[in-house]
């Protein structure tokens, strides 16, 4: 019994632990992240900063974009019986919004690695090309 009490703590306070880290990264800007992760200099650190705050102006518009194109299609789709010219046009226009967001992503990922020691990129790039590249089998190594 006490066996049991003790394990249950013990998962307890792990799961305490974990949420406690968690919230920490989740409320810190991608920049402080990175700082962190990467052991970033201060003039680096700022150089992040502009970077988010770049790819933040571009990157909202694309949302906005993007959930207008989502609720034409859905309004097209919900108010027909089969794929009409235009819900494939509709979804033509999802598309592309993913292609260009998908290619602003890349394009900040690739400008972040540079400002990285050159001994971390590829862990920085291999923690975040799974936001844009939807495998079915991973080559990283």
């Amino acid at each position: 019994m006490k066996r049991g009490v003790l394990i249950l703590l013990g998962i307890i306070l792990i799961g305490f632990a974990a949420e406690q880290v968690a919230a920490y990264f989740l409320r810190c800007a991608p920049s402080e992240w990175l700082c962190h992760e990467y052991g970033l200099k201060p003039e680096q650190a700022e150089r992040m900063k502009l970077l988010q705050k770049e790819y933040g102006s571009r990157c909202g518009p694309f949302c906005d974009q993007m959930c207008e194109a989502n609720a034409r299609l859905e309004q097209l789709t919900l108010g027909s019986g089969s794929v009409t010219p235009e819900i494939r046009t509709a979804v033509a226009e999802t598309d592309r919004i993913r292609t260009e967001t998908r290619l602003a992503m890349l394009e900040h990922f690739y400008a972040v690695a540079a400002e990285l020691p050159p001994e971390k990129r590829r862990a920085y790039l291999l923690k975040v090309l799974p936001l844009v590249i939807e495998s079915c089998g991973s080559q990283r190594r």
